[in-house]
């Protein structure tokens, strides 16, 4: 099953500016790669499945974006 690593671009101040959407094979590729960002105190991320992030099924206590 596919999972989108989805990555939140905020300002210092915690205001959202953008967010970048990258498709993985599965759900450890995706943690692996969320380990990997260098940039994490000006962002927020978060590994969904397909399902969530086309809107068909909304994982356990991640709420749509």
């Amino acid at each position: 099953m596919k999972f989108w690593l989805i990555i939140f671009f905020l300002t210092p101040q915690g205001e959202f500016i953008s967010k970048k959407e990258i498709a993985y094979k599965d759900e450890a590729s995706c943690y692996l790669a969320m380990d990997k960002v260098k940039v994490k105190r000006i962002t927020q991320m978060v590994c969904v499945s397909d399902d969530h992030y086309r809107g068909r099924k909304q994982d356990p206590g991640v709420p749509y974006d």
